[in-house]
Order: structure tokens, then sequence, then C-alpha cells
């Protein structure tokens, strides 16, 4: 492992390249090929994972049968026509667990962690803000999340890139002459002489950043004969965290000693473009105008981890030449190397080289597209890596469920087509006739004529084994028991620990993609934004706050709530146990309610709860307004759910007046129905005070 730790070492610079210069080519591709070809013995088992799940193999048929091949040798076994059933038990088995760990992250409850103690107050604002920033200001979080399980589960690893992207809109102005006029006396003569059309370019492309000399030839050409045209300007910009899933064995790759993808040396992200998204990265983001048409030129059409004089590495779906061929029709790939290297007084950073191993440096460009160190403040890769197991440090060293469960699933297949099989023979055995003499018609309502008794006749039909029922049966419960899935109710504990750890371990290392989430907001986001929380009708404005100040992120699931009798039974028991033991009112009764509401249904709890302060205010201003009515002659009824306690403090603090009470002296139908209204709260107090006693006994 040390030698080949060493191998991939010796084909980087450790340093960063001083200011003004680049990374050397040569060496860039030395690495990236190396990492590549390194990574080929995984590469090619996930090529056998995914066979395994969509059970792929060759020779097969549409009609589930087997078929014989002009030219295959030996015939198909046992006969030509014979089962060959595709069984997804593998896949049944991924889609879910991919289920249960997208429910697991929707019903999840993310909760900001403060790392200073002077910021548990604004830890609770900092939590709902993050549940609005992930799941309304990241739209496909929602799809990635459900690509990375199954990358997960598939492969046995993924990676969720975390990104910060600014994105703006471009809208389309109708410039009319008239209007150019009033803004430019001295364009009407820049239209009628040639010798200043030059300049009225010049005057375009600096009011419209971004339009080429063409396109401002094109609006003179439109004004002359229309008097109007057409230009694009910049509209609203758009900052927001960006999400994608990758596989490491086509979208990301890294050396097979890497042990933690933080220490990496280098990691190599393929992405694929058209022409003319790269030539729009030449403006947007500085990319080498030369680099990017000479990569159009040569490397259109071409799969840029192929390696030259080599046989292709498979890493496309079906993982042939022609597929991968049509995987990138009309596109160019493009890798983004994220190197770890160190300046020249030894601090670390992550720099970003974007090139193509096929595209060598020339007399107009350097050998990439851009270079530049990664401005993310938190110092680390874009990159959180998800394993389904630890089976050693090095981070390929897993295995995606395909891999144990081929063989249950060989197994019941073999028990399937056996029975089909068997069914085929017992319907239409084979058929005997003497040497030389077909019968001409075999079938219902033939006639074949015979000389003797018996001479055509069916062969014995085999018995039918009842074992392979038995054996599928047992194959399935095996299966069921490997993977964490209940088959009774003596093991059904053990699934849902088993199914708590797994989605708790998802969760867990999810986190980590919130906390950088939160790093990238605070560096990129908006100082000031509204956004809507749990229990709030209204927006309120989330303020940034000091650059520095850092939350740990973690999500609270619990993998009972999915089933709803026990998760009632959770809640009775927690309600009872509060009820008995909570003496001094240690118990925040507010969260508790929360709490069950978001377990029962995230959804209606944030359209029916309101925060405490909100919900005692409601209730204050209720009893004032009832009051002020019950001063106006009107007689009031306390509402259903009022909170008793809020109501009598109310009640008993407006009695207290000196008008009022003088008011109740004179006033005798006045009292009356302040009085009223004054039992109906205490009785509502009596009520929970004897559902108390009626619990403790005392």
């Amino acid at each position: 492992m040390s030698s080949i730790s060493d191998s991939a070492a010796s084909t980087t610079n450790q340093y960063a390249p001083k200011e003004g210069d680049g990374p050397v080519f040569a060496d860039l591709k030395s690495a990236f090929e190396l990492t590549v070809s390194d990574a080929s013995s995984f590469v090619n088992q996930t090529k056998k994972n995914w066979q395994t799940r969509y059970c792929v193999w060759s020779g097969q048929s549409l009609d589930g049968k087997k078929h014989a091949r002009e030219g295959q040798n030996p015939a198909p076994v046992p006969w030509d026509g014979a089962s060959d059933l595709r069984v997804p038990l593998i896949d049944q088995a991924i889609n879910d667990k991919v289920a249960a760990d997208c429910l697991g992250f929707r019903k999840a409850n993310l909760v900001a962690v403060p790392v200073e103690g002077n910021d548990v107050k604004r830890a609770k604002i900092v939590s709902g803000f993050m549940k609005w920033l992930l799941f309304t200001q990241v739209p496909e979080v929602d799809r990635e999340v459900e690509l990375l399980r199954n990358y997960v589960h598939e492969k046995g690893v993924g990676v969720m890139g975390v990104f910060w992207e600014t994105d703006i809109q471009k809208t389309l102005e109708t410039l009319t002459l008239e209007a150019l006029l009033q803004a430019v006396p001295n364009v009407q003569a820049a239209l009628t002489e040639p010798a200043l059309e030059p300049d009225f370019i010049d005057l375009l492309r600096q009011a419209y950043p971004g339009t080429s000399k063409k396109k401002a030839k094109k609006m003179i050409e439109e004004l002359k004969t229309e008097g109007k045209t057409t230009v694009c300007v910049n509209g609203k910009e758009r900052q927001r965290p960006v999400l994608r899933a990758l596989s490491l064995d086509e979208d990301v790759f890294v050396h097979p000693s890497v042990t933690d993808i933080e220490n990496a040396p280098a990691i190599y992200r393929v992405q694929y473009y058209t022409p003319q998204t790269l030539r729009m990265k030449v403006a947007t983001e500085g990319w080498d105008s030369a680099w990017v048409e000479n990569a159009i030129e040569s490397q259109r059409n071409k799969v840029a981890t192929i390696l030259p004089d080599a046989n292709p590495n498979p890493t496309t779906r079906d993982y042939t030449t022609q597929d991968m061929k049509q995987r990138v029709t009309d596109l160019v790939g493009v890798i983004f190397a994220y190197q770890k290297l160190s300046d020249e007084d030894g601090v670390p950073g992550i720099f970003c080289t974007v090139f193509n191993p096929m595209v060598a440096p020339t007399e107009k460009h350097k050998g990439y597209a851009k270079f530049e160190l990664l401005g993310y403040r938190h110092g680390e890769s874009p990159f959180v890596l998800f394993r389904r197991e630890f089976l050693s440090r090095r981070i390929l060293d897993t295995r995606g469920l395909p891999e144990p469960g081929r063989a249950f699933q060989d197994q019941l297949k073999a028990c399937r087509d056996s029975r089909i099989d068997a069914a085929s023979l017992s319907v239409c055995p084979p058929l005997m006739f003497p040497h030389g003499r077909p019968p001409a018609a075999w079938g219902p309502g033939a006639r074949v004529p015979e000389r003797r008794p018996g001479e055509y006749h069916f062969g014995d039909r085999p018995a039918f084994d009842m074992n392979t029922t038995e054996v599928e049966r047992g194959i399935i419960q095996s299966w069921k028991e490997y993977i964490g899935e209940a088959t009774g109710d003596s093991d059904a504990g053990k699934a849902a620990m088993k199914a708590q750890w797994e989605v708790g371990r998802f969760l867990a290392q999810f986190s980590k993609v919130s906390r950088q989430i939160w790093s990238l907001y605070q560096q990129y986001g908006d100082d000031r934004q509204w956004f809507r929380v749990i229990g709030l009708r209204d927006a309120q404005q989330f303020q940034k706050g000091d650059a520095n100040e850092q939350f740990d992120f973690y999500f609270s699931y619990d993998a009972v709530m999915n089933d709803v009798e026990n998760m009632s039974a959770k809640l009775e028991t927690m309600a009872k146990v509060i009820s008995t033991f909570d003496r001094n009112g240690n118990v925040d009764f507010n969260e508790a309610l929360q709490f069950a509401m978001e377990t029962i249904d995230p959804t209606i709890a944030e359209r029916i709860i309101q925060p405490a302060e909100q919900a005692t205010q409601k209730a204050v201003e209720d009893e004032q307004s009832a009051l002020a009515q019950i001063f106006a002659g009107i007689d009031k009824d306390i509402k259903l759910g009022a909170p008793p306690q809020v109501g009598m403090s109310i009640i008993n603090g407006y009695a207290q007046q000196p008008e009022i009470q003088a008011r109740m002296q004179g006033d005798k139908a006045f009292a009356a129905r302040l009085e009223k209204r004054a039992k109906q709260y205490q009785f509502q107090l009596t009520q929970q005070k004897n559902s108390v006693i009626g619990r403790m006994g005392a």
C-alpha cells in the first residue's frame, strides 16, 4: 500500500506554484491517469454490481427465455426455450433502503448546536433558517439525496459535492432608436457615417457588457432598417448553495490508497459541457479562450477518462464503447483537479485546475483553462464522503449490496427457473415416436394413425419438486436477515435497531454537508435574508451575524417514527412520565408539544403550531378583546383550548383597576358576566389538577 501511495504522490508537486505561474501539465496528466488506472479494480466491481442489481447478462431475451444464437456453442442449457427469469431481489432491497433513507432525511429535525455558550439563544433561529435554506433554496436536494443513496447502496460509496452558485438571469430588452436619440443625441450621425461606426460599436459594448462585436453590428443594422433592436441585459442575481451527488467510478476519482478524502493529495471531478457552455465560461468565469477552442476542436465527442494506448476503463452504465460515445455526443470532457498544496511558508490550501489530459499546452495556452485557489473559507474540499460500511480505512474498501447479495439472487433464480422448466415439461412432455416416422401433426384433436397401440406417446413427466418452494422461502428469509429486515416478531427489535443505525449514520454524515452550506452562506450569502420558520405565518428577517460564528449541525431522527402504533405508545408513555415525575416544572411543555406534533407529521406541525411567545401574545389579545365586549354588555364564554392560566391572570389584573371595581359595584349584570367568565377558567384549572390527581393519587 505504501508503494502505491508513494507513486501517487510522486506524480504531483506538493507545493503551490509561485504567484503568476501555473501547474505543470505533465504532472497533472500523469497524476490523473495514474489515479484512474489504479482505481480500475473498483470501477470493474461497480460494473458487476450494476449488472447484478439490474439482472443484466449476455444472451438475454425480452421474453425471459434462453434462445440459441447463431454460432453459439454450447447450446442453451437445459434446452432452447428454457426459463431465464430476471429476479430483482437486490434491486428491491436497494430501493427499500433508499426509500427509508430519503424518508428519514425528510422527517429528521435539523438542529444547530452552538460551539460557544453565548450563541445558545441564536441557535434556534439558525436551526429554523437552515431548514428553510436547505429545503427551499436547494430545489434539487431530494433528487440528489436519492441519487446519493442509490450510489452508496449499489456501489458501496458515494460523494456529495457542496458548491456555491451565482446565477445572473438574462433578460431580453428592446432598444428603440427614439429612446437612443434622447439619451445620446449624436447617434444619428453615427448611424449615417460609416467612419463613426467603430466608436458606436464600442459605445454599445460598454453600455451592454458581454455584447460581442458581431452582435453590436447586427444591432446597428436593425436600428437603421427597423428603428429598434433587442439586446440581452443582466437581470436579478441569484446566489444559493448547490448539491451534486457524485459517483466514485464516473464523476469523481480518488486514488485507492487514500484513507481520508479531506487529506487526499488530489480529487478529480469529471464533467461534460456543450461547446456553447464552454464559450460562456470564458466570459463568466475567466476560462482561457484559446484552451476552450482547442478542447472543442480536439475533444468533442470523446470520453475524458479513457487512457491513451490502453483499454478503456469501464466508467459508464452499461460499460460499452458505443454507450460511452452516445453519452458524450456533442460534449467536451473537462477535469477539475482539486489539489491540496502548500505555499512557500508551508500554509496549505486547495487549488483547482481546469484541464483535459488530452489537451496539451500550445503556443496559445498553457494546457489548462483556469488555475486558482479555491475560495471557500471553510478550507475543506467541497466533497463529503458517504460509505455503506468500513472494511478498512481506505475509502474504496467497501461493498455495495450486490456483492454479498449475488449468491442469494442466483439461488432464488435457480429455484424459480427450475419450477418453470418443470411446469413446461409437465404441460408439454417430450414426444416419443418410432425412429424415422415422426407424426404429421400432434396436439388437441390431431389424428395420428398407428400400426400398433402405444407407438406414439408422451415421455414420462417429471415429478413436481415441492422442495424448491421451501428452499426459496428460506433464501428470502436469510437475505432479509442479512440486510436487517424483520422476518417475524422475534427479530423485529433487531431490525429496528439496524434501521436506526443505517439511517442515523447517513444523517450523521450529512451533518457535514449542513456545516459546509452554513459556512458558504456566511461567506457569500446576503447580510439579511427574509425566511419563514415553523409556526410563523409571516416571514421574518435573518441577519447573517459575525463571520466567525460557528455552529455544529445534526439531524435527530427515530426510526420508530415510521411505525405509527409504536410511536403513539412512545408519546403516551412520555406524557405519563412527564405528568407523574415533573414535580418542579423542569419540562418545557411547548417544546414537548412541538416534538410530538413534528413526530406525527412535520407538515401539519408547521401549519398549526405557533412559538410560545406568539401563542401567549395571541391569548392575551383575545382575552382583552373579550373583556372589552363584556364591558360593552355582551356575554362572552371562553374559547375551546384557551389557556386558563393566561385568562385568569388577565381577568385578575383587569378586576383590580379602580374604574372596573366601581363599574362592578354599580352594574350587577356586568359583574355577573365577568364572574361567569372567571368561573369558566377556574373550572378548566380544576379539571387539569383532577387529571393529575387521578394519575398520581394525590
